[in-house]
Formats: C-alpha cells, sequence, structure tokens
C-alpha cells in the first residue's frame, strides 16, 4: 500500500512540475498584454460609458483631433504595467487588475475597467 501511495505521489508531482514547466515558458509577455488592450480599445465604443454631455463634447473633440492615434503611446502605456508571477502575469491600469495571462494567451479580465480607468485619469476626455 505505501509503495502504490508514494507511486502515486511521485506522478502527481512530476505531472505538477511538467504544468508548472509549461505555464512558465508560455508565461504572456507586457507587450501581449498591451497588445490585447490596444485591441480592445480600438474596437471599444465610448458611448457605451456613460459621460454627461460636457465628457461626451470632450471626448468627441479629442478624438476627432487625431489624438486617438496617440492614445496607446501617451495614455496607456504610462499607466499600464505587468506583474509577472513566473507561471502567470496579471496587466494593471492604476494598480487595478485588468488583463491575466497564461498560456501564451492574454484575457481582458475587467471589460469596464479598461476605459473608466483612462476616463478617470482625465487624459482620455482631453483634459492633460
Amino acid at each position: 500500500m505505501k509503495k502504490i501511495i508514494k507511486r502515486t505521489l511521485l506522478i502527481l508531482l512530476l505531472l505538477f512540475t511538467c504544468l508548472a514547466v509549461a505555464m512558465s515558458l508560455t508565461n504572456p509577455t507586457s507587450n501581449d498584454h498591451l497588445n490585447v488592450v490596444a485591441d480592445y480599445l480600438n474596437k471599444f465604443d465610448m458611448s457605451q460609458i456613460d459621460l454627461n454631455e460636457e465628457e461626451q463634447a470632450q471626448y468627441t473633440a479629442y478624438m476627432s483631433s487625431g489624438a486617438n492615434a496617440n492614445l496607446m503611446d501617451k495614455v496607456v502605456k504610462p499607466m499600464f504595467r505587468v506583474q509577472d508571477y513566473g507561471l502567470w502575469s496579471v496587466g494593471k491600469i492604476n494598480e487595478k487588475n485588468v488583463t491575466l495571462g497564461m498560456f501564451n494567451k492574454v484575457t481582458i479580465i475587467d471589460e469596464e475597467e479598461i476605459p473608466r480607468s483612462l476616463l478617470d485619469r482625465g487624459k482620455v476626455i482631453g483634459n492633460k
């Protein structure tokens, strides 16, 4: 009986070790997280956020001025950082978790937080 338990524990240890190595080798990079956020923002319709008339006017003027091309470089990148835990990584905007990466995949875990964080920062709607 002891032999079966030892063998089972050894097999489980080997499986978990293989899983940990695979997770470590396939942990997404910071650029992978940023690319997912950029894709999300390119498809996001800011009218989904409850803005008052003044904020909506400021946002429309800001985006029509061509500033949206610089949104990632000037607004998102300075606020964004990736916390790497070795086996997985978490993308954060203003210390709020917005993306989760593991096995070469990055998933947005809080879709509403990304545009809300940008608006709270005040830069998206033209306040510098």
